[in-house]
C-alpha cells in the first residue's frame, strides 16, 4: 500500500471515530487504530489487517470488552452524516438487511436462525443508507440495528404472537434511531423487499 493510501485510511478513522466516547481515552485511540487497518485493505480478515500478534490481541480484547456497545462506536459517525442530510432539502433514505453468516464458527454463541430451516446461523443488521452523489462515498449510513433473528415459539397463540417483539419492528425501531427531521427538509425512507415505502416526514420537521 503507497504511502498516500495509508494516510486517507488513517484519516478516515481519526474523522469517524475520533470522537467517539468510550469511557477511556486508550478505548478511543484503539478505535482508530483497528478502524485504519481495515480501512487500509477492507477486504481482508481483522488478523491479516493487523500488523503483528500484539495488535490482533488488542483488537480482540476492544472488540470484546462489555464496557463498550455497538452505539458508541457509531454514533459520532451517524452523527456526522445526520448533519450531511439535515443539509439537503430532499434526501432518500434506502433501508437494507444484511447477515453475517456464522454456522462454521461452532463454539460462536448468540446466533439466529437464517434461511430456510434453523440450521444456519447468523447475526444480522439492518442499515439505512444514504446516496450521497456530490461526495466520495457512494452511501453513508446513517443509522445500523444490529440483532439476532427469534424463531416463533412452538404452539404459539395469536395473542401471545400479538405480544411477542418481531423482526418487522426492527424498520421502525431504526427510524426512531435516526431522530427528527430537521424542518424545511424532506427525507424519504425506501425499504427494499418491503411491499410498502414510507416517507419519515414532511418539510415541516415536526418529527418522525
Amino acid at each position: 500500500m503507497n504511502t498516500e493510501t495509508l494516510q486517507n485510511a488513517e484519516a478516515w478513522a481519526v474523522e469517524t471515530f475520533g470522537a467517539a466516547e468510550l469511557g477511556d481515552p486508550r478505548r478511543t485511540d484503539r478505535l482508530v487504530k483497528v478502524a485504519s487497518a481495515l480501512g487500509e485493505n477492507p477486504s481482508v480478515s481483522l488478523p491479516a489487517s493487523m500488523r503483528n500478534w500484539a495488535d490482533i490481541h488488542a483488537a480482540y480484547q476492544f472488540l470484546g470488552n462489555p464496557a463498550i456497545s455497538h452505539e458508541q462506536i457509531m454514533a459520532p459517525h451517524f452523527a456526522a452524516v445526520y448533519q450531511e442530510a439535515a443539509e439537503r432539502r430532499q434526501i432518500l433514505m434506502i433501508g437494507d438487511t444484511t447477515d453475517v453468516n456464522l454456522s462454521t464458527h461452532q463454539a460462536t454463541i448468540g446466533l439466529g436462525p437464517v434461511g430456510r430451516g434453523n440450521k444456519a446461523k447468523a447475526s444480522l443488521s439492518t442499515a439505512s443508507l444514504l446516496p450521497m452523489p456530490k461526495t466520495s462515498s457512494r452511501f453513508r449510513c446513517i443509522g445500523q440495528q444490529p440483532f439476532v433473528r427469534e424463531p416463533a415459539p412452538q404452539g404459539e397463540t395469536k395473542a401471545e404472537r400479538a405480544k411477542r417483539w418481531r423482526e418487522l419492528l426492527i424498520w421502525e425501531e431504526s427510524i426512531e434511531q435516526i431522530g427528527p427531521v430537521p424542518a424545511g427538509t424532506q427525507w424519504i425512507y425506501v425499504e427494499i423487499g418491503a411491499a410498502t415505502s414510507s416517507a419519515l416526514a414532511n418539510v415541516s420537521g415536526s418529527g418522525i
